[in-house]
């Protein structure tokens, strides 16, 4: 029994010194704020503009081969010769037309990214005022 009693004087007296301390100190009210946050901006880097420098093809064929030949010697030009047969000089207009079809669907999804992030901000910025 007196161990009870030991226990809850023990327990009424934390009790006591608890609210006792709590009673000292004033309780500040919580505030709550909402407020949109800005997200952050897309940044893209812009990309240069393509300036094509001009490009000379020379047909050479087995009648033209020592005209061509001398009139670059005459010009002080190395002459050098790249070759490619009829179909591989297909495939390489294909290839820069694969290129150019890329670079084209890039620069869709450039701009919907753009239009995205312009729209969203916009109706944030709506969103923002109507609750002003």
């Amino acid at each position: 029994m007196k161990s009870l009693l030991t226990k809850s004087v023990l327990g009424f007296g934390l009790v006591i010194l608890l609210s006792s301390c709590s009673s000292l100190q004033q309780v500040l009210p919580v505030e709550v704020s909402t407020r949109p946050v800005d997200k952050p901006e897309l940044t893209l880097p812009r990309v240069d503009e393509l300036r094509m420098r001009e490009v000379n093809w020379i047909v050479i064929n087995q009648d033209n081969v020592d005209q061509v030949f001398e009139d670059l010697k005459n010009k002080n030009i190395p002459v050098g010769v790249y070759a490619l047969t009829g179909e591989q000089y297909e495939n390489l207009g294909l290839n820069f037309s694969d290129i150019r079809a890329l670079v084209q669907q890039q620069q869709a999804i450039i701009v919907a990214y753009e239009k995205y992030y312009k729209e969203a901000e916009q109706t944030l910025d709506k969103a923002v005022t109507v609750e002003d």
